[in-house]
């Protein structure tokens, strides 16, 4: 089992900050943070170098940008290996943000923008007719746009973040 890692307030308030807004400017973040910038940006490293950030994301509001109301997380239970050709239609078909093998119930799980539920659901179709998919399952999200506020900020350990 890994190191149990140590963050402050000051570091937990940093972490709030990027969550809602990763390209913060670093004089803001240590405004609000009540310390100067060399020391915000000092503490940024180290939770980068300790693994506590691992990258930045970018959430934009859907309907605004892309004209896409619809965010969804397909599930997708397979007889072979098909990832390259799935991907490949679901990056025609979608705006595709990330596709990943999976452990579990399912071998591959999508996450995708699509502009109507309808299109969601012609979608999953044709993952299911033309990969012959074994099961198709749509998890819609509710509210695609994100708000970390309310996240747990103390870091997991190495064995359990895996």
């Amino acid at each position: 089992m890994g190191a149990i890692v140590e963050i402050d307030e000051i570091d937990k308030k940093i972490l709030h900050i990027l969550l809602k807004d990763a390209r913060s400017r670093l004089k803001d973040i240590a405004k609000e943070c009540g310390i100067c910038s060399v020391s915000a940006l000092n503490r940024i490293k180290r939770l980068k170098k300790l693994g506590v950030i691992k990258k930045g994301t970018i959430f934009t509001n859907m309907k605004q940008t892309l004209n896409a109301v619809v965010v969804a997380i397909i599930g997708i239970e397979l007889d072979w290996d098909q990832k390259h050709d799935i991907s490949k239609l679901l990056h025609e078909e979608t705006d595709l943000i990330e596709l990943s093998s999976c452990i579990g119930k399912y071998d591959l799980c999508a996450l995708v923008q699509t502009r109507s539920l309808s299109e969601l659901e012609k979608l999953t179709c044709k993952v299911k007719k033309k990969f012959g998919a074994r099961k198709v399952t749509s998890l819609i999200w509710s509210n695609a746009h994100l708000d970390f506020g309310n996240v747990d900020l103390q870091p997991l350990d190495s064995d359990e973040n895996g």
